[in-house]
């Protein structure tokens, strides 16, 4: 889609708040920071692919002033003046559609564009971009939408000090910084049994609650969102949400979606402060800190993971259809119309099997779930043991 002639100088020592190369004052940024220098993340073990990466970035570029009229540029960009006090501009890319946000700091002399990365590798799907080529697609917008020369991002000068947009400073990566990231995770969960609605007590850390949100009966997105918009986690239907908005190529059905956005103290707590940061280490350390948060990795009980514990019982079948029958009964009200002695022998069998009328049903049986970060799916617990009246009683 792009093609890039720019060439690369080395001027790494640069590290003062801000430098004169002649006439030129250029800001630069610090994304140093002790715990970065001197550790070594883990190894990312989950594989790189179209289900694994980034779905949101915002980065800040860096501006030379005296060189620089921000307001010009993103008033080309809209087409349009902005006003007096105009900082904000949003336009569609040409080559793939997607919306770009950008905005302007006086104060900061800077320009951040916000934007979904992997919609310029798939723009007519959902799939992710790799972390290894977010850079990339950066730098690329970065060339396209400063080419006029409106604003002179403080890196792109030649090694005589002379402002080009085709020569740009060695460590550029580590000159813009993220103030936004959404990591994501794809899951491919094809058991009928799986539902988002497992999730209703599972309440993220820091969260005020948690959310599950319908649609025609069916549970598409669980939320749990705290008090801020940074260290939001989320985990919904992919494939229903692609086909709500008619993504000419949606995924297959069955895809969920794990998201976790960073900003502030989440992506300092990271330690991904520049481009520079976003290696596959960091940016799965990142996403490990959020399935943390979300604590959508522990075991879940499925509601009707009784009727599977009666079903793998030695009981006959015409027990474990008498068995099923009433205890669904009880749970819905209904009346069978039994006399005591039968509803008292069904009960007995009842606990016979390790089933216990103490606690919901929905919270007991041999069925449990857990999505795994690692594998993007759903794993299958049974018979992992149950408890019955008389091990409460003890």
């Amino acid at each position: 889609m792009y093609n890039s002639s720019k060439n690369v100088i080395n001027r790494s020592n640069s590290r003062s708040v801000m430098i004169n190369t002649d006439t030129l004052a250029r800001p630069l940024l610090s994304n140093r920071c002790s715990y970065c220098i001197d550790n070594v993340f883990p190894t990312p073990t989950i594989d790189s692919d179209h289900t694994v990466g980034v779905d949101m970035i915002a980065i800040e570029i860096p501006l030379i002033p005296s060189k620089s009229d921000p307001k010009l540029l993103l008033s080309s960009i809209k087409n349009t003046m902005l006003g007096r006090w105009g900082t904000k501009a949003t336009t569609v890319h040409e080559g793939s559609g997607t919306k770009i946000h950008f905005s302007y700091s006086k104060q900061r002399s800077s320009i951040t564009m916000e934007f979904n990365p992997s919609r310029f590798m798939d723009p007519d799907g959902t799939a992710l971009v790799p972390v290894e080529a977010v850079a990339r697609v950066c730098e690329l917008l970065v060339e396209e939408y400063f080419a006029d020369g409106e604003a002179l991002p403080a890196f792109a000068v030649t090694a005589e000090g002379d402002e080009s947009l085709e020569y740009w400073e060695e460590d550029w990566r580590s000159q813009i910084r993220i103030v936004r990231l959404d990591t994501a995770r794809d899951f491919v969960i094809t058991d009928p049994r799986f539902s988002i609605g497992l999730f209703k007590e599972t309440q993220a850390r820091y969260a005020k609650g948690v959310s599950i949100i319908y649609k025609n009966g069916v549970a598409e997105t669980w939320d749990s969102p705290n008090s801020k918009k940074s260290g939001h986690v989320k985990f919904y239907d992919k494939f229903r949400q692609a086909v709500k908005k008619h993504i000419q190529q949606p995924p297959a059905e069955g895809t969920f979606r794990f998201e976790y956005l960073l900003r502030k103290k989440h992506l300092q707590r990271a330690h991904i402060h520049t481009l520079d940061d976003l290696t596959p280490a960091k940016f799965e350390n990142a996403l490990r800190i959020g399935w943390k948060i979300a604590g959508l990795g522990e075991l879940v009980a499925h509601p009707h993971g009784w009727i599977n514990q009666v079903n793998d019982s030695l009981l006959s079948v015409e027990e474990k259809a008498m068995v099923i029958g009433f205890l669904q009964a009880q749970e819905t009200g209904f009346d069978l119309g039994l006399r005591k002695h039968q509803i008292n022998g069904i009960r007995a069998k009842a606990r016979s099997i390790g089933l216990s009328f103490r606690r919901p049903l929905s919270k007991q049986g041999n069925l449990y779930m857990q999505l795994d970060l690692d594998a993007g799916e759903c794993l299958v617990h049974q018979s992992l043991g149950v408890s019955t009246d008389k091990d409460l009683e003890g």
